[in-house]
């Protein structure tokens, strides 16, 4: 495993939406267990990879309306299991809304606004896109234009920002109608082509309703905000508070089964690796055992259980644990792999034990 630390690309990312965002105001790192003692080291970075880059079916969605005061006329997102902000710009003729903590690192932020032009989708796009262009001088590949279902759509990919790779995946979408534009930009950085999904999923929720006035009580689904507020913490390092936050989603996710098995897979990694950080193994080995209950061929599960018990010094255990994560090895997302377990910390005690590098060489042979 490599000891460098990555530019933190989630930082990135959130840069580039301020400065696109205009008016708004406005990492993959290694990741670490904790004890009293040390830092112990647990994830190489392709498991870090997984847990931010997953992809899947549409979660219980959190539907997002947005208007402008005194103006009928909603823009309605689909924004997924995250908390989202609206605010009004001071001058009263724009509504703009961001979400950016959901568990799979997909951003979102979107503007609503009244125009002095009759509004189309195609119309909008002209006359915001070159300016969103000139404002933010960034190399861009693979910029292609297209109309999908009544939306104007920009989409590119940014290699790099301020000189750290990014391979950001960006996508503009363009909605009009009477007086009222709409743009909608989502990312994702470390993109690749299985994360497409994530885009088309939000890109299907997306309405413009001329005719509608915003719900003035639009209550946040709490199970999905306590994942959301849990990824944050999270991705802050503050892994105490990110294990109480998602630990209360797990718990009425227990009580009731909603989330995709992507964002299931989600909470349950990072939630056990939460209680890892904090070197609350006991929780982490109830964690990862609940989610193999639940999901019995995800190969993660069970390479971060003998992870576990690899920090526990039990090494009958981790084994037993890596022989079912490589019986379901191929269950990982495309493009990723399972950690080698000879290069993860969390394995150190055996390092040298002939039994246990003899037994993974084995699997990795299979």
């Amino acid at each position: 495993m490599p000891r460098q630390v990555l530019a933190s690309v989630n930082q990135a990312s959130e840069t580039i939406h301020r400065q696109w965002s205009k008016l708004f105001e406005g990492a993959l790192q290694e990741e670490e267990w904790t004890s009293d003692e040390t830092m112990k080291s647990l994830t190489v970075l392709q498991f870090v990879l997984i847990c931010v880059s997953v992809s899947g079916q549409q979660p219980g969605v959190s539907k997002a309306q947005i208007s402008i005061p005194k103006v009928k006329g909603v823009l309605e997102i689909g924004v997924g299991p995250t908390t989202w902000e609206a605010r009004v710009r001071p001058d009263g003729k724009e509504t703009q809304l961001r979400a950016m903590y959901r568990p799979d690192s997909l951003l979102i932020t979107a503007f609503l606004q009244k125009v002095k032009f009759p509004a189309s989708p195609e119309k909008c796009r002209a006359e915001w896109w070159p300016l969103t262009a000139k404002s933010t001088p960034i190399k861009r590949e693979d910029l292609r234009q297209s109309e999908r279902d009544g939306i104007a759509v920009v989409e590119y990919i940014v290699p790099e920002f301020r000189g750290n790779p990014v391979r950001q995946k960006s996508l503009h979408a363009y909605l009009g109608s009477r007086d009222l534009c709409a743009e909608v930009h989502l990312s994702k950085d470390r993109w690749i082509s299985e994360d497409q999904k994530l885009f088309d999923e939000v890109l299907t929720t997306l309405r413009l309703i001329p005719d509608e006035s915003a719900a003035e009580d639009q209550s946040h689904n709490p199970k999905n905000q306590y994942l959301a507020e849990g990824s944050q913490l999270y991705l802050q390092r503050n892994y105490p508070a990110a294990a109480d936050r998602y630990q209360k989603a797990l718990d009425l996710e227990k009580q009731d089964r909603t989330l995709s098995k992507s964002f299931f897979r989600v909470l349950v990694d990072n939630l056990g690796m939460s209680y890892g950080l904090t070197g609350k193994l006991s929780n982490a080995r109830e964690t990862f055992e609940y989610g193999i209950a639940q999901d019995s061929e995800y190969p993660l599960f069970y390479y971060l259980l003998a992870c576990t018990y690899g920090e526990m010094d039990k090494m009958d255990e981790s084994l037993e644990q890596l022989r079912l994560a490589y019986r379901y090895k191929a269950n990982v997302i495309p493009g990723e792999s399972l950690p080698d377990p000879l290069k993860d910390l969390s394995f150190r005690k055996f390092a040298s034990d002939k039994k246990f590098v003899d037994a993974v060489h084995e699997l990795q042979q299979q």
